[in-house]
């Protein structure tokens, strides 16, 4: 009688166990996931969709970054050996000014495309494509200007597009000698390439860590075993 009762309470906790057994572990799931901040990083990568405050805290994040700051210092560096802008002199003076028009472009593109995704309700996340092959690299540059849908259609995206002709025609307000149509074209096309570059980049930076990684292995599998030679002798 005993042995009976047991079974069948030990039965009946498994039962009810199996019924809020899921209920239970969603509600500490979602009770985790309403004391992590909305900016932390593991939500703003994790989360399915972004409110307002994630995409704002994204936008932020992007206006000083080391890859933004070395960016318009290398291209400020480049200006000043080609001397783009004269009337802007060499030296510290030249390069200082020449810094604050590039990073002026940088945070009006980042600005402009952070407003035009909000607006058009675009991902501001890359993620990676589902190609294979070298087509990774097509569909890496495909997903700054389009999004493929669930149907199997494209649906075009602006906010990359907007923000680059923002941040290159902004400089007809700064730029002394570079100031017409043309170089603001120029200044976008280069924008939106350094765009395309930096989407193929985050593609494919899984292989290139593993491409390092197995480089640096085999150099390190070939001194050891240089030196398990030496010392063997």
């Amino acid at each position: 009688m005993i042995r009976e009762a047991k079974r069948r309470l030990v039965l009946a906790g498994a039962i009810l166990m199996g019924v809020l057994g899921p209920n239970i572990a969603r509600a500490q799931n979602d009770y985790h996931l309403v004391n992590i901040p909305d900016c932390n990083s593991y939500r703003l990568q994790n989360d399915p969709t972004l409110n307002g405050k994630q995409r704002t805290c994204i936008w932020a994040s992007n206006l000083l970054t080391a890859g933004a700051v070395f960016g318009a210092a290398a291209s400020s560096g480049y200006g000043l050996l080609t001397k783009d802008e004269p009337g802007w002199g060499e030296g510290g003076a030249g390069f200082g000014r020449r810094f604050a028009a590039r990073y002026a472009q940088g945070i009006t593109k980042d600005t402009v495309q952070y407003l035009t995704a909000f607006a058009d309700k675009e991902e501001p996340r890359h993620k990676p494509t589902n190609c294979i092959a070298w087509k990774r690299a097509v569909c890496a540059a495909v997903s700054v200007f389009a999004e493929k849908k669930e149907n199997g259609k494209y649906r075009p995206l602006f906010a990359t597009t907007i923000g680059a002709a923002a941040g290159g025609f902004i400089g007809m307000s700064f730029y002394p000698n570079s100031n017409t149509v043309t170089d603001s074209l120029q200044r976008t096309a280069t924008s939106l390439g350094s765009s395309v570059l930096d989407v193929e980049l985050l593609e494919f930076e899984p292989d290139i860590l593993h491409l390092l990684g197995s480089i640096f292995k085999s150099k390190k599998n070939a001194k050891d075993a240089a030196a398990t030679a030496k010392d063997t002798k």
